[in-house]
């Protein structure tokens, strides 16, 4: 059972390597967060790349599986996550 939901607008680091599409990138990397059940990514809104990753902008709504004080905080202390504005 889902918890809590937001929006945000997210900027993350998705390894060059993975698997998939860009979209897939950012979900796989939002997806491991800590207490993140569901990530569904809306808008990708830039995609800066370089040697190793690609910087990607998007927008998503992600869902997590507790109650969570600070989503922003929750999201920003990922793997990747380089900033994130809760809307």
């Amino acid at each position: 059972m889902l918890a809590e939901t937001c929006r945000a607008k997210l900027s993350v680091r998705v390894p060059r390597g993975a698997a998939g599409d860009v979209e897939g990138g950012v979900r796989d990397v939002v997806s491991s967060v800590d207490g993140v059940a569901r990530v569904d990514v809306h808008d990708l809104e830039g995609v800066r790349p370089d040697a190793l990753d690609l910087y990607v902008e998007a927008r998503a709504t992600v869902a997590f599986d507790e109650a969570v004080t600070d989503p922003a905080v929750r999201l920003g202390d990922g793997f990747g996550v380089l900033q994130v504005d809760v809307e």
